[in-house]
């Protein structure tokens, strides 16, 4: 069997994958049969994303996936190897859409895809680990399934629309989404503690998604040109460990520019220089990537990179990688809050009940100590131009450090980076505004790289030498001036993007990048999520038509949740009494859900409101019930209503 063309492979294992018989391509477009013919390969451009919820950590495994073929044959799939899958905290996903890759898939129509998720632990996994906010707290949830029993493993189909199903041909590539609806993924029940959560995953597949976050490309090294403005990786997404996992799905082409920023192996560049630093690193070295997309009319793919980090910058397979905020600091010594700490070793956790770890080990603390030094690599990530310095450290800061993990036998954890290597990662700050100048903005801070105040210990970040008020927080806005939008009586909800000030030099505490306010019609994906009683209800809605969903709030069978989540905040629909109407947004493809995992049909997507109102009332007919509902997009206040481009409605089997 032979193959006459294809793209880059696994440099590991040959920088030209070939396509084996029975097994699926990961690269090559035309491919002998093996005496049964020839067949033709595609490009499917695959992302994952995901919405924000009331998760501090929603941490799980894809195990598997297929793509069925409307004649019931599977054109594509990956599954789980030496007990892992695709380990997910799908709380990370919430500013940006993972590309999961671009694998060769036979060509042909698709109609559904068929996937596994995985909440079990076992000899070589922690299993799943969902933390919800109680309080400014990250608690560990109680985890169930529909029956009350331990979650494990979850096998189901997700149907493509109709009208839109996954074509694949040679000759022009495709991409679809995977998406997460982490809220429809669960049914929380606070009233209880530890809190308990109910786990059912809802992944839905779309042909005409809507990409309106920044794409995150993580791959291994194949090969640099500088000449041509461009690398390429084969594609390995979320934590993956290529070495004792799944292969990589695909090469991708990064296309970068003058204004491209590089951190390679810790050292920071601008532009043409970091691409000649990437041109010397090995094969298979492990990339991230941040952008947006490019030419995806190619066999290979193009993403436009604005951000790259290369090497121990982003991985080291020798040391410890821990992401999170910094929660408070004396001295040297960092407290890293709801933290994930990834392990791509070989190395057992017996404190953790992992007897081995051939592959990738992902946990997540509330709490992390950290030792830093002035030989730890510090940068600041997009700021090429800024010497580093381990003063730069400061509390609210969402940071990524390379360290040596140290475990004693109660399973607490620390990791000393005082010789590895400490990244400040862009980081978001809400709060209300209080008062404004030109560039300054006094705020009610609500949370500070996603941590509540009350969680952030300020000692020490003042330049006066005296503990701040964390109730009231400065930030340099810039060229921003946000005098106008002063009001007493009704205090505007405010967005900020950008870095914390560095430690012992407040105010002010933060210089923002980018300010936005939170309004009707403001980009940032507002959530709205509602659920019934256990039992559900056969009468969700007063009202389904073209003009909107109105739903029924008085409905008896209401559950706890009943909010409209905008940032770290939240309305309740109950308080006062709102039956919210639901619209489509006409300017974004519709992405709208009905089903249930663990149903016979599975899951249903369509992208038009009109064909989803048809089944909705097919399904709405006395006698089946729904659970829960949760819809993204904007709320506006005034008019009671929400405009969603995203609708999932999970139906009881």
């Amino acid at each position: 069997m032979t193959v006459p063309s294809g793209r880059a492979g696994s440099g590991a294992r040959s920088v030209l994958r070939a396509v084996f018989c029975g097994v699926f391509a990961i690269v090559g477009l035309v491919a002998g049969g093996c005496g049964s013919g020839t067949f033709f390969y595609g490009t499917v451009i695959v992302t994952v994303s995901a919405d924000p919820g009331p998760f501090t950590a929603y941490i799980a495994d894809i195990e598997s996936l297929s793509l069925i073929q409307s004649n019931g044959n599977s054109g594509y799939g990956f599954s789980n190897s030496s007990g892992f899958g695709k380990t997910v905290d799908f709380t990370k996903l919430s500013d940006t859409t993972e590309v999961f890759g671009a694998p060769a898939v036979l060509e042909g129509t698709y109609t559904s895809i068929t996937l596994t998720v995985n909440y079990a632990a076992g000899a070589n996994a922690i299993g799943s680990q969902i933390y919800v906010d109680v309080g400014g707290q990250s608690q560990a949830a109680t985890l169930v399934d529909s029956t009350g029993a331990t979650p494990g493993t979850v096998t189901y189909s997700v149907k493509f629309d109709p009208a839109h199903p996954l074509v694949v041909s040679r000759a022009t590539p495709t991409t679809f989404d995977l998406h997460f609806d982490m809220s429809a993924a669960t049914v929380v029940d606070p009233t209880v503690s530890p809190v308990k959560v109910t786990v059912r995953p809802y992944l839905t597949a779309s042909t005409q998604p809507v990409v309106n976050k920044t794409l995150r490309t993580r791959g291994e090294f194949v090969a640099a040109d500088p000449a041509g403005s461009n690398f390429t990786v084969n594609s390995v997404a979320f934590f993956d460990s290529p070495s004792y996992s799944n292969a990589p799905q695909g090469a991708i082409e990064l296309k970068t520019t003058d204004q491209t920023t590089y951190n390679v192996n810790g050292t920071l560049y601008r532009g043409s220089a970091g691409l000649t630093a990437l041109n010397t690193l090995a094969i298979n070295t492990i990339i991230v990537a941040y952008g947006s997309y490019g030419d995806i009319t190619q066999q290979k793919p193009v993403i436009n990179a604005t951000e790259v980090y290369a090497g121990v910058a982003t991985e080291d397979v020798l040391g410890t990688r821990l992401l999170g905020t910094v929660a408070s600091r004396t001295g040297n010594t960092l407290h890293i809050r709801n933290a994930d700490l990834v392990a791509a070793r070989n190395i057992s956790f017996p404190a953790y009940g992992i007897s081995t770890n051939s592959g990738v080990f992902v946990k997540f603390f509330n709490d992390v100590a950290v030792t830093v030094s002035d030989k730890t690599l510090v940068s600041i990530d997009r700021q090429p131009e800024v010497a580093g310095s381990a003063q730069l450290i400061s509390v609210g800061q969402q940071v990524e450090i390379d360290g040596a993990l140290s475990v004693d036998t109660a399973g607490t954890s620390s990791v000393d980076a005082s010789a590895g290597l400490l990244r400040l990662s862009p980081t978001t700050a809400w709060g209300t505004l209080n008062s404004a100048t030109a560039n300054v903005a006094t705020v009610t801070p609500l949370s500070i790289g996603g941590v509540k105040p009350a969680a952030l210990t300020f000692t020490g970040t003042d330049a006066a030498g005296t503990d701040p008020d964390p109730a009231v927080y400065e930030i340099n806005t810039g060229t921003v001036d946000l005098t106008a939008a002063v009001n007493a009586a009704s205090p505007p909800l405010f967005r900020f993007d950008g870095i914390v000030t560095p430690f012992g030099t407040a105010p002010p505490d933060f210089t923002a990048t980018a300010v936005t306010q939170v309004t009707p019609t403001a980009p940032n994906d507002q959530v709205l999520a509602i659920d019934w009683a256990s039992t559900g209800t056969t009468a969700p809605f007063l009202s389904a038509g073209s003009s909107g969903l109105v739903v029924n709030i008085d409905n008896t069978s209401l559950g706890t949740s009943h909010v409209i989540m905008i940032g770290p905040t939240s309305i309740d629909l109950k308080n006062p009494d709102v039956s919210p109407t639901i619209v489509a947004d006409a300017s974004l493809t519709g992405q709208f859900s009905i089903g249930n995992p663990s149903s016979t049909t599975g899951i249903s997507v369509f992208h038009t409101f009109a064909a989803y109102l048809t089944q909705l009332n097919t399904v709405l007919n006395g006698t089946n019930t729904v659970q829960k509902l949760v819809a993204v997009g904007h709320w506006d206040n005034t008019g009671k209503t929400f405009t969603a481009y995203r609708i999932d409605i999970v139906q009881l089997p």
